[in-house]
């Protein structure tokens, strides 16, 4: 059929605008109607300050400037070809190839009509008179000629919709070919059975509406013959708009971000007002580490509807991704504050207040372990609701509360936290197994469970062997791997298994298996290393890479007395650790400052006294930093304090004013702890702290502890 002719009355044929010609069935012919020294102490094997992290009120980075939305797409518009590819946010362009690869966007047409294009008189003049007298009405029915019934909805004087009722069914994979619509990605809709429904081909307005299997549904089981599963009994063709871009990302697989990117932002060009789709594709991107996007999105969102508590709680978690932990916490105060967040939305923002609260000083991480609690007895109330989605978002909740438990237990001074870091990690890889089997997960989350019981585990005196759990993420990620067609997906399991190799080298260098230790580190490193680029939005990122080769090299400084080999690896790590970084769960003044420290007492056993000095006076500094925001104990400094005195007396250096200790080898005395067995309570003292050797002026006397 030529491109230029309209359909005559009655003429059985689908047409779908299109610039490239197809062979195809000749009663579905597809045309386009458009065109186209002195004693100095190493930190690393011996100062064990709990991991702490961001102070309450640390300061904000400012905001970004709110991009401006992109233009109304017209309805008549019909775009010949998409633009250039433009190299995008990451640094592989992969979401951008997704939307680069895409086909053009034209609404099909039936029989010379188009929704959005065609009025309709013009339809009145193309099909003749509808079965209908008001030739005015909303709807209009019309017989053609090879079709049982074609409806017409209208928006005023404008073609809407039109539904076209098949003679027969048709088997999906047959009609698609017969439409030319093979190349393009469909989103498929299931009802809460799993059958097949709807299939909607976003790029043209098509969408296949299934019959129902007959054969199965006949009583006699035997005179009728089976419908195909996916056959099609009636196609409904619309303007080509968001919805149906969004219906696809939500049906592509979880991870398949790219795509899911991609379809998102044309929702937003075609319908710029849509908040929804901001919160959604502020989601995608926080999990594949566009923070700085998915704090714009959720940022635009909440300032177009203030009152949407669960805009807010995104945009609360995306600035705290970004460390902006003041601006997250007047976020989520907010909806707890208020009367109008839904059950779900208020527990998932107790939750995200807890983790607030473990970032905080010492005196705010004691509130942090209640406010799980209260998130986990709202989520457990919710999970045994009959909605399904309520089940997994409550899940969800249960799982991030039960880990978060965990690690706040290691990191603080607790009874028999042994135990009790145990069970909530057990608890918590039952809630995991629990969304593996109801399909409301795949099996990343043991990978998460994995990770948390390194973290917390590392925290522990003695330490867990992390063998079994690096076996357990192992598993996770071989599992997972064979699944995943997209790149960023790909990434994102590589680093989270990279930061359990990670976990697991610092757990084996206080165990003193220093031969495991390396080889847990050089995995780390395998893995890390190419993707710290790609995540450089994390502003913890630079931190960790030079945490992990500052790990490595002490294990050859402290277990091998190799400090040659030590400063190779302290060399890639010195640029990253110099570097400020705000706190995070990761990234903390105590762990960043006795890094540097211990790094200086190589530099100085190899001769490079002033990098020595140096570093080990911008340690002094980021732990004084820690005790003045409350984040360490007041005498967290005095390791660091006698090293760099010695370091000043032997160069000749103007000493530090630091009262010299009356004692050699002064002890901080173990506090008593309560002996109730109830429940994990907190205790009224502090760990023992290591020995400080007396500081001397003779360099003979430089020595490691």
């Amino acid at each position: 059929m030529a491109a230029d002719r309209a359909a005559a009355p009655g003429e059985r044929s689908i047409i779908v605008e299109g610039k490239a010609a197809t062979t195809v069935d000749p009663d579905f012919e597809l045309v386009t109607d458009q065109s186209d020294e002195p004693p100095l102490e190493p930190i690393a094997d011996a100062a064990e300050y709990e991991a702490q992290s961001q102070p309450d009120l640390a300061e904000s980075s400012p905001e970004p400037e709110l991009a401006d939305a992109p233009a109304v797409a017209s309805d008549e518009a019909v775009v010949d070809e998409f633009p250039a590819d433009e190299e995008g946010d990451r640094a592989d362009g992969s979401a951008d190839k997704a939307a680069s690869d895409a086909p053009t966007m034209q609404t099909a047409s039936f029989n010379g009509a188009t929704p959005g294009v065609t009025t309709r008189a013009q339809l009145l003049e193309l099909w003749g008179e509808p079965l209908d007298e008001d030739l005015t009405a909303t709807t209009l029915s019309f017989e053609l000629k090879g079709f049982p019934q074609t409806v017409v909805d209208f928006a005023g004087e404008q073609i809407a919709s039109i539904r076209v009722e098949l003679p027969e069914s048709i088997a999906a994979e047959d009609l698609t070919a017969k439409l030319g619509l093979t190349e393009l990605r469909p989103a498929k809709m299931v009802d809460d059975m799993g059958a097949l429904v709807a299939t909607t081909y976003p790029e043209r307005g098509v969408t296949y509406h299934h019959s129902p299997d007959l054969g199965a549904m006949a009583s006699d089981g035997g005179e009728i013959e089976p419908t195909p599963v996916d056959a099609v009994g009636e196609i409904v063709i619309q303007t080509v708009g968001a919805d149906a871009f969004i219906d696809r990302a939500h049906s592509c697989p979880e991870k398949d971000y790219s795509h899911r990117v991609a379809d998102l932002q044309t929702a937003m060009e075609l319908d710029p007002e849509n908040n929804d789709c901001r919160l959604w594709l502020s989601e995608v991107k926080l999990t594949t580490g566009e923070l700085a996007a998915a704090e714009e999105s959720a940022a635009a969102a909440v300032k177009a509807k203030p009152s949407n508590d669960e805009y807010r709680l995104q945009w609360a978690k995306c600035l705290t991704k970004l460390a902006r932990y003041e601006q997250a916490v007047e976020q989520t105060r907010t909806i707890l504050e208020g009367k109008t967040a839904p059950d779900i939305v208020r527990a998932a923002a107790l939750e995200q207040m807890g983790v607030l609260a473990g970032l905080g000083s010492k005196e705010v991480q004691e509130r942090a372990i209640p406010l799980h609690n209260k998130a986990i007895e709202l989520a457990d109330k919710l999970a045994a609701d009959d909605d399904v989605m309520l089940q997994a978002a409550a899940h969800k909740v249960l799982l991030s509360a039960h880990l978060a438990v965990a690690e706040r237990i290691s990191a603080g001074d607790w009874q028999q936290k042994e135990e009790f870091v145990g069970q909530w990690i057990t608890r918590a890889s039952g809630i995991a197994e629990q969304m593996i089997a109801a399909g409301e997960s795949d099996v990343s989350v043991r990978l998460d469970v994995a990770q948390s019981a390194l973290l917390a585990g590392g925290r522990l005196s003695p330490p867990i062997d992390p063998k079994l759990w690096i076996a357990e993420a192992e598993q996770a990620a071989a599992d997972l791997t064979p699944t995943l067609d997209d790149e960023a997906a790909r990434e994102e399991l590589n680093w989270q298994l990279g930061l359990a190799y990670f976990h697991a080298a610092e757990i084996q260098h206080r165990r003193g298996e220093s031969d495991l230790s390396v080889k847990y580190g050089e995995q780390a490193q395998e893995l890390l290393t190419p993707l710290a680029s790609s995540r450089a939005e994390y502003p913890d990122t630079d931190y960790l890479m030079g945490r992990l080769y500052f790990q490595v090299g002490a294990v050859h400084a402290v277990h091998r007395n190799d400090h040659q080999t030590a400063c190779q690896w302290y060399d890639k790590a010195v640029k990253s650790l110099m570097k400020p970084a705000p706190m995070t769960t990761l990234a903390t003044p105590g762990h960043h400052g006795d890094a540097l420290v211990s790094m200086g007492v190589s530099y100085w056993e190899i001769g490079q006294r002033e990098r020595a000095y140096d570093l080990t006076k911008s340690g002094l500094e980021l732990i004084e930093q820690g005790i003045n925001e409350g984040i360490l104990a007041k005498d967290a400094t005095l390791v660091a304090q006698g090293n760099l005195s010695a370091m000043a007396q032997a160069l000749g250096k103007v000493e530090l004013t630091t009262p010299e200790p009356e004692q050699a080898a002064p002890q901080v005395a173990e506090g008593r702890r309560p002996t109730s067995r109830g429940q994990a309570t907190r205790a009224n003292g502090r760990g023992q702290q290591p020995s400080v050797a007396r500081r001397s002026t003779n360099e003979a006397n430089v020595r490691r502890r």
